[in-house]
């Protein structure tokens, strides 16, 4: 393994943590498939996630009238949601370190429509 590798590794990797897939928008090796893949794939993790978690936000004002099912409701969805990022998170970042391409539920497809819909864009420019 040299050391590009190594970095597209691990840029592959940290691109579930968060906001930080957008490094590997900006790295050197943007170029690499692996790395395009896993960059996709975190964004739009990262993309569905939020709309959960704002989704949540609006369940929570809803039920602002009932405060003891707001607690609960809120509360178990939050969990739901939360648990599931991570799982999500681990899978994909276990996949970029093992250099597959495996796409993750509820997302993966998603991530690979869109890059192949900016890869066709950016073709017919």
């Amino acid at each position: 393994m040299n050391e590009s590798d190594g970095n597209i590794r691990f840029l592959s990797a940290i691109s579930y943590i968060g906001v930080l897939f957008v490094i590997g928008h900006f790295a050197v090796e943007k170029n690499n498939p692996d790395l395009r893949f896993h960059t996709f794939q975190g964004g739009i993790l990262f993309v569905f996630f939020v709309l959960l978690y704002f989704i949540d936000f609006l369940i929570y004002l809803f039920l602002s009238v009932v405060p003891a099912l707001q607690i609960i409701v809120v509360l178990l969805l939050t969990i739901g949601i939360s648990v599931a990022y991570v799982m999500l998170m681990v899978m994909g970042i276990v996949n970029a370190l093992k250099f597959r391409q495996g796409l993750l539920p509820f997302v993966g497809k998603a991530a690979v429509a869109l890059r192949v819909a900016i890869d066709n864009g950016s073709k017919n420019k």
